[in-house]
């Protein structure tokens, strides 16, 4: 059986938080780890989101159906409530230097009026519809200028599965709103729209099905699409439009999905948090970066260095290489010309076979004088046949290879005059009537089948001949192309060292992008 997805997502949340704390960004490795302990928990945990005033805690109370949060916000540096189902009522609050106290529920207030002494807060109480499978959390109102509290609700975002986002009716457009809103789809978590204190809407002067729409048309202009929205009013519980039992379904229904909910949850916040080291380290490494690139003279100049840099180590890297290039290039030329080359067409292998059947054993010819005849016919009959063979060879193979390296040599700027000495030399051979004859297997049975074989052979030796005469000019053209590509790449090794410092910078630079590239 495959892994559990469970097994394989804690190995990540592991590694992750081990590679982001040698990092030294334990902020974010603390997280991953709580994370982990999200899995092993199994409960769904709730965050509600929105301002001060859109009475996040009354509705939280109500949910939980006793006077948990008070009605002013708890002013802790965090300021995070976590509420679970639990065996008695308790509030335990954890401080600034990392101490933990347990006070009653009633008395929470009290404790935490001087915030800056605490951390955050987590109540447990014996509430049937959190149980032991539930976890609400109350966040900051987003309205906040406190970063601690900007920090918090980000926590809180980092370990909720669904989001409820609570609005005051009378300010659901408001551009705060969407903004906000906005960043919580970027989380990738269920997002849910709560409009709470509808008991503000006035029938005579919209319908509330005239608001609804309005609601929805401005979340889609704003491409929002929750997964719900729900309306309440804490004033009126039997107001006529009043969703709280809608509310308590959906919880319900939530719950029961928590293990998958959960999963997935834990998925897009290791995604996020994965996002947030990379932009750390990006900050972090931004004062270097900075520097090499006003160092190459800014983005425009590094642009242009940049391709500059590419192309001269391009052209570098191609003069290096121009000599094996070029070989390869010659042989692959130079075996098509010979596999192409037709050396003994139907006429030169007819003159092959009367030639090759003057000397056959027992050849004769004449009466008189046979033996004088003989001679002669044979002798005729060779040169009749090396005759045509070379005349073969030079149009099938010698003017087309000579034609070959005298381009090739064209290529590189190789000096005429030296190129003709060089073919001269090595192109002094010629098929001979002793050639021919010693190519002649004496014990063959001459006729028309070895008339075949015999030419094949005498094709093939030739364009062996051909081919390491050829290959030996080219040894010497390569050796050229050898020492022109050398000088070349010097030149341009010239060039390139003259970008100077912008050079090394931008190469610094490229360094820089690739480990991060690498890193992430």
């Amino acid at each position: 059986m495959g892994e559990k997805p469970e097994t394989s997502l804690m190995e990540a949340l592991a590694y992750t938080a081990r590679t982001m704390a040698e990092a030294g960004d334990f902020k974010h490795a603390r997280q991953a780890e709580d994370l982990s302990g999200k899995l092993t928990e199994g409960r769904l945990t709730v965050a509600f989101c929105g301002h001060f005033s859109a009475g996040k805690s009354t509705l939280i109370n109500r949910l939980c159906g006793a006077e948990l949060l008070p009605s002013s916000p708890i002013p802790t540096s965090a300021n995070v409530v976590a509420i679970r189902g639990g065996e008695k009522a308790a509030a335990m609050i954890r401080t600034a230097d990392g101490g933990e106290m347990t006070v009653p529920v009633e008395d929470l207030e009290k404790y935490c009026v001087d915030g800056a002494n605490f951390a955050s807060v987590a109540i447990t109480y014996p509430s049937e519809r959190l149980g032991d499978h539930t976890v609400l959390l109350d966040t900051p109102g987003i309205d906040s200028t406190d970063d601690a509290h900007r920090m918090a609700t980000e926590s809180a975002l980092h370990l909720a599965d669904v989001v409820f986002y609570v609005m005051d009716y009378n300010h659901v457009q408001s551009e705060i709103n969407f903004a906000f809103a906005k960043q919580l789809k970027d989380w990738g978590k269920p997002l849910y729209f709560i409009v709470n204190m509808i008991d503000k809407h006035r029938e005579r002067e919209l319908s509330f099905e005239a608001y609804r729409r309005s609601v929805e048309e401005a979340f889609q202009a704003w491409h929002l699409e929750p997964a719900g929205i729900v309306y309440l009013s804490m004033r009126e519980p039997e107001h006529p439009h009043q969703e709280f039992h809608k509310l308590e379904k959906l919880l319900e229904e939530l719950a029961a999905l928590r293990s998958p909910l959960a999963l997935y949850s834990v998925d897009a916040s290791l995604r996020h948090l994965v996002q947030s080291h990379l932009k750390m380290r990006e900050e972090r490494e931004e004062p270097e970066r900075e520097r090499l690139l006003a160092e190459a003279g800014g983005e425009e100049e590094r642009s242009r260095v940049k391709a500059e840099t590419e192309r001269l180590h391009a052209e570098i890297a191609k003069q290096r290489s121009l000599s094996d290039a070029f070989q390869a290039g010659f042989r692959k030329e130079l075996q098509s010309l010979l596999d192409n080359a037709n050396v003994t067409p139907a006429v030169t292998r007819d003159y092959a076979h009367s030639f090759l059947e003057s000397r056959k054993p027992g050849f004769r010819t004449g009466l008189l004088f046979a033996g004088a005849k003989t001679a002669a016919e044979q002798e005729r009959r060779a040169k009749v046949f090396c005759d045509d063979f070379n005349a073969q060879v030079q149009a099938a193979v010698d003017w087309h290879v000579k034609d070959l390296l005298r381009h090739a040599a064209e290529r590189l700027s190789y000096p005429q005059d030296r190129l003709e000495a060089l073919i001269n030399e090595a192109f002094g051979w010629k098929p001979t009537v002793e050639w021919l004859i010693g190519r002649v297997n004496a014990g063959a049975v001459v006729g028309n089948e070895y008339t075949l074989v015999y030419s094949r052979e005498l094709s093939a030796e030739v364009k062996s001949i051909y081919r390491k005469q050829a290959l030996e000019v080219m040894d010497a053209l390569s050796a050229f192309a050898v020492e022109a590509g050398a000088s070349a790449a010097a030149s341009l090794e010239r060039e390139l060292a003259a970008l100077g410092a912008r050079g090394a910078a931008l190469a610094q630079l490229a360094a820089l992008e690739e480990r991060a590239a690498a890193y992430a």
